[in-house]
């Protein structure tokens, strides 16, 4: 049966560290035991802080969602509004989120479909200017919504993209550095994709392309962009470090790569792209003819004319812009 728990509240304690829960004995660091620098009340320039939206979706995470709060609580950023949707775990995950619940907007334990419909609860429920997403095994940096405001302040249909640090290991914020910054035609013809937990928008555009599909596991938030993006005035880019984002055996998209099982990654894919060109007025083997010249541009710029043939993504593309498997009945196919 499933357990449900909504608790609406706005604490007049502002998180620190010495007001929230002591981390465990063996955590130390960010956000353990640091914290970002507290705010003042208003922008130098003298304007109201922007309400930021934070929704994280979590389902028995329990080993690390308290990461996952703590780095966003302890930004330092006074016009926070903080929800946690949990999918009804039962590994501890809700006790976890219930000693942090004096400091979150919402947060809501129930039975659901995935993740693109917990944020999609948790969306329904924001009414700040600015928007992201951290999932619950993600951190942000210290002073991220500090950057995010100062970057997307006044601003209206605009995208915010910022570099993230893929872990090495899951249990340390080390690894490499994530600093995708594509433009339109990489990602509709190419598939090149945004760091997640390190894109922000203003709220108008979640208005014009959102919610999420939630039929789709693998590459809902690439599907979301190619929706969002044509509706943006502005995307920004920043090499600012936003977030660490985890990459673990857990993970569904790592999972299915690790088994062998690209089809359903690469599927999702290529149907974000060939439905983003029927939005567009574009035929799928319009898109297949310029998708294909660019990878072939590609090749030959390396000498590696194994590119033609090795990517799956293209393969399954080609297999759906000659009308095998493009499923027509999806809810976002005429948006």
């Amino acid at each position: 049966m499933a357990r449900i728990f909504l608790i609406m509240i706005r604490s007049s304690v502002f998180p620190s560290l010495n007001t929230l829960p002591p981390p465990p004995p063996d955590r130390s660091g960010w956000p353990w035991t640091e914290a970002s620098p507290q705010l003042p009340e208003q922008m130098p320039d003298g304007s109201p802080w922007p309400r930021i939206s934070v929704v994280t979706p979590n389902y028995n995470y329990a080993h690390f969602v308290e990461e996952t709060i703590r780095s966003v609580l302890l930004q330092g950023y006074p016009n926070l509004e903080y929800i946690v949707i949990d999918g009804g775990s039962n590994d501890g995950s809700v006790e976890i989120v219930r000693r942090y619940e004096s400091w979150l907007t919402c947060w809501l334990s129930e039975s659901d479909k995935g993740q693109s419909q917990a944020i999609n609860k948790g969306f329904a429920q924001a009414s700040g200017e600015l928007w992201g997403w951290l999932n619950s095994d993600d951190v942000y940096y210290p002073g991220a919504l500090a950057v995010v405001a100062q970057m997307l302040a006044q601003h209206s249909r605009t995208m915010l993209v910022g570099a993230a640090t893929l872990t090495d290991d899951p249990h340390q914020l080390a690894g490499r550095e994530d600093r995708r910054q594509p433009d339109w035609e990489e990602m509709a013809y190419d598939g090149r994709t945004f760091p997640q937990p390190s894109t922000f928008w203003t709220a108008d555009l979640w208005e014009l392309s959102g919610p999420l599909a939630q039929d789709l596991h693998y590459a809902m938030d690439f599907e979301l962009w190619l929706r969002m993006r044509p509706y943006a005035s502005n995307v920004f880019f920043t090499d600012a470090l936003l977030s660490y984002e985890r990459l673990h055996e857990e993970q569904a998209p790592l999972r299915a790569v690790r088994r062998g099982e690209f089809e359903p990654v690469n599927s999702e894919k290529a149907y974000a792209v060939l439905q983003a060109a029927r939005r567009r007025g574009e035929r799928p083997l319009k898109w297949l003819l310029k998708s294909y010249g660019r990878r072939f541009q590609t090749a030959h710029r390396y000498g590696r004319y194994s590119m033609l043939w090795r990517s799956g993504f293209h393969r399954v593309a080609l297999k759906m812009a000659l009308g095998r498997g493009l499923r027509n009945n999806r809810r976002h196919g005429s948006n």
